[in-house]
């Protein structure tokens, strides 16, 4: 078998749209689930995921609105679904359900912390830190690539761990993961080879153009 046959290629989507999106909403542990918009993003997405070929297996976050976008692919392209706690989004404690204009009056301090990149060890409140974070996102994909080398891979998740995993995979600063640019069902590829990882999307949602300007109309009708 040739070196690139052997290449693992991994498929990150983040879930649709919820209404903690659209009002700004520091929900991360917080198990929200996908507005009647996100669940028609999902569908969109799944559609272009059927296009592929060859694919292998399917991970995802088991907070819901990660739970039903994958839900949507695993019906159409009838892979089995595995649930991985790691790719959960970070746990924001004691600061969930805040926007980010609330945190900075209620804690003046702490955003000014979280706008600093290189502060990995901001620590939220009852929550995670920046690094803990990191390290649980890495361990999860280190375990999920390591069982299915050489496989074509789907991990659906959250815009948190999707930017924080291309960070860690193009080797740059870890707590600049925000900088990029992870829409709702947005799709991000991988290719895991052995002279490194190459990247093909980040953040890719051509399967939404034309969608989201027909539908948003409708779905406002709701």
């Amino acid at each position: 078998m040739s070196s690139i046959e052997q290449h693992t290629h991994l498929y990150m989507i983040r879930h649709g749209q919820t209404e903690s999106n659209v009002a700004g909403l520091l929900h991360g542990a917080t198990d929200v689930p996908l507005n009647p918009y996100g669940l028609r993003q999902a569908e969109q997405v799944a559609l272009r995921i059927q296009e592929m070929t060859d694919l292998n297996v399917m991970y995802s976050s088991p907070l819901q609105r990660a739970l039903q976008t994958a839900q949507a692919i695993s019906r159409l392209i009838g892979l089995p679904l595995h649930l991985h706690p790691g790719l959960a989004e970070i746990n924001f404690g004691l600061v969930e359900g805040l926007t980010f204009a609330q945190l900075a009056e209620s804690h003046p301090e702490l955003h000014q912390r979280m706008l600093n990149q290189d502060e990995m060890d901001l620590g939220w409140p009852g929550g995670e830190s920046r690094r803990e974070f990191g390290l649980r996102i890495e361990a999860a994909l280190d375990e999920i690539i390591n069982a299915h080398r050489g496989k074509r891979l789907i991990v659906v998740a959250h815009g948190g761990v999707i930017g924080r995993a291309t960070s860690m995979l193009l080797g740059n600063n870890p707590g600049d993961w925000e900088s990029h640019a992870i829409g709702n069902c947005s799709v991000t590829h991988f290719e895991i080879a052995a002279s490194g990882p190459i990247a093909h999307l980040i953040g890719d949602t051509v399967h939404l153009e034309g969608f989201d300007l027909e539908t948003a109309a409708a779905g406002d009708a709701e």
